[in-house]
């Protein structure tokens, strides 16, 4: 499967702003929080691994970890473009305990719908905070790649 599926067509905007150290700071949760791109890649990477017996399952795991380590790449580049430094952690640095370790398909597939929702959520709460607008921008068009990621973990659900 291509990694097409698991992003939208549009592009990511380019990121030509002022230094601004508080929405650089915004962005840190999203970035390497507990519920940040990070442990989402570091989820679905190992998802991926376990589930031997759903080839289209772990396909989609694959390509949705790349789409989010990319989103990880982009607001990394934004916490320093802004004057921040992107530490893999929000209050505390970054753990491995973050990482949803379920072994059961239906079980973590449903997880992860709840995880992306949760991540929206908090996209949409940072983007109505931030004072800097192509920082807003990228906000607004990295959730439309978890919006297609809900969406593909749903069909994945449906099918089991």
């Amino acid at each position: 499967m291509s990694d097409a599926l698991y992003a939208s067509e549009l592009p990511y905007p380019e990121l030509e702003c002022a230094e601004n150290l508080a929405d650089a700071k915004l962005l840190m949760p999203s970035y390497g929080g507990p519920s940040g791109e990070l442990t989402a890649v570091a989820t679905y990477c190992f998802q991926n691994y376990v589930t031997t017996r759903r080839r289209e399952i772990a396909e989609a795991l694959m390509g949705i970890a790349r789409t989010e380590m990319r989103h990880h790449e982009l607001l990394g580049k934004a916490i320093v473009r802004l004057g921040g430094y992107p530490v893999m952690g929000g209050r505390t640095y970054w753990s491995g305990s973050f990482v949803n370790y379920t072994l059961d398909p239906k079980k973590f597939l449903r997880e992860n719908i709840s995880a992306e929702e949760t991540a929206i959520l908090n996209y949409e709460r940072t983007v109505l905070a931030l004072r800097t607008e192509c920082v807003k921008t990228l906000l607004e068009r990295i959730i439309l790649d978890e919006e297609i990621h809900i969406k593909v973990f749903k069909e994945l659900l449906s099918a089991l």
